[in-house]
């Protein structure tokens, strides 16, 4: 039988070879140029009857950077300059474009270690393009103004300014369109603005919370927050703004997830405080008048979760548990959460959210808002996802 081709031809040492025919059961190798080619991290698919594809600049060949490693141990990352390296990992989904991007000319390079966001940016609109990389090159040339520009925000001196401050973390694809559109609007660069250490995090925050603003609110993050921190924040937001009736000079004074903790935790209990039974029948009258009927349980109970079925119910919850579900009368009116009571294994108030068509898991608290065990947890998401 004839010998494979593939199997007897040799490569340059500009040319690191990877064989994937043991993972598509068809011979085929992806042939990829080193840092140090005339091209670099330029490639093509072959097989025994010559070329199958050849990628285009800023077209990936579908494998990440770091994992093409061929036979011998060599990587395709191997040549490549740390600082360049360290710019493609910001981006795990492009980070074969952001590398080949910098191999284009000097200016990519340094476009890319002086203002990493803006480098992305750019590549992001060069791949959706797509640009040649002379078409590419052309905008290395213009001003970091025009650059904007091209990547659909305005061409603002100062913004250019403030993308180069912002420190980044790992993005991923639909983060970055986040970040265009936290960028796009005046209202959150002229918080950035004023901020001394920004970060990632504090887009994040701003699209995720939108309103109300205030001077000190990008204090409550920083590189350290995670998803969860975040959406905490923006839940004890919400909460503090309902129970203050709206009042936004309540929030003026917060700058610090202490200080927003112990404002919530006042407002919990004045809200909390409707002195005798009738004062709180009283005032689920009131809401019943607001609102109409208490809505029906979206989810059938079972043994230890049961649903709270009238408005003072809500308002007794939230007096016994000594937390704010009391005041989520507007999103339990509006459907969009339903509040539940687990007995036992032990006494938590559950908070379901409407999301996306389908009943999630909001919030679930013991009293004062203390975290439930791992175990009543796994009871609640089991009971809602069945």
């Amino acid at each position: 039988m004839k010998e494979s081709i593939l199997k007897t031809t040799s490569f340059p040492e500009n040319q690191v070879v990877f064989d994937l025919s043991r993972f598509l059961n068809y011979p085929i190798q992806l042939v990829v140029q080193t840092w140090h080619s005339q091209r670099p991290l330029s490639w093509l698919s072959r097989n025994d009857d010559g070329i199958v594809a050849e990628g285009s600049f800023l077209e990936a060949p579908g494998l990440p950077l770091f994992t093409l490693e061929d036979d011998l141990g060599r990587r395709v990352s191997d040549d490549v300059p740390e600082g360049i390296l360290a710019v493609a990992r910001l981006m795990p989904a492009m980070d074969f474009e952001l590398a080949q991007a910098c191999g284009a000319s000097p200016a990519a390079w340094e476009l890319a270690e002086s203002s990493p966001l803006l480098f992305i940016l750019l590549v992001n609109h060069a791949r959706r393009q797509p640009l040649s990389i002379e078409e590419f090159e052309h905008l290395l040339a213009l001003k970091r103004t025009a650059i904007l520009e091209k990547a659909g925000l305005p061409a603002s001196k100062s913004l250019v300014r403030l993308i180069n401050r912002v420190e980044l973390s790992p993005l991923l694809p639909w983060e970055l369109e986040d970040v265009i559109k936290v960028l796009a609007q005046p209202e959150f660069t002229a918080l950035l603005r004023h901020h001394p250490d920004l970060h990632l995090n504090h887009l994040r925050f701003l699209l995720r919370q939108r309103r109300p603003f205030w001077p000190g609110m990008l204090h409550l993050v920083d590189k350290h927050s995670s998803s969860l921190d975040i959406s905490w924040l923006c839940r004890m937001i919400r909460d503090t703004l309902n129970m203050a009736a709206g009042n936004l000079q309540m929030l003026e004074r917060v700058n610090s997830r202490q200080v927003l903790q112990e404002l919530h935790d006042r407002l919990v209990g004045r809200f909390n405080n409707l002195g005798s039974e009738a004062q709180r029948a009283a005032q689920a009258a009131a809401l019943a008048q607001e609102h109409g009927d208490y809505p029906a349980p979206p989810l059938a109970a079972i043994e230890g979760i049961e649903p709270l079925t009238s408005w003072l119910d809500l308002l007794e919850e939230g007096s016994s548990m000594l937390h704010c579900v009391g005041s989520y009368d507007m999103f339990v009116a509006l459907g969009e959460a339903f509040i539940y009571r687990m007995t036992h294994p032990e006494r938590l108030t559950i908070s379901l959210e409407y999301r996306n068509n389908r009943w999630v898991v909001g919030e679930v608290r013991g009293s004062r808002n203390a975290n439930p065990s791992p175990g009543a947890l796994d009871i609640v998401r089991r009971w809602v996802e069945r």
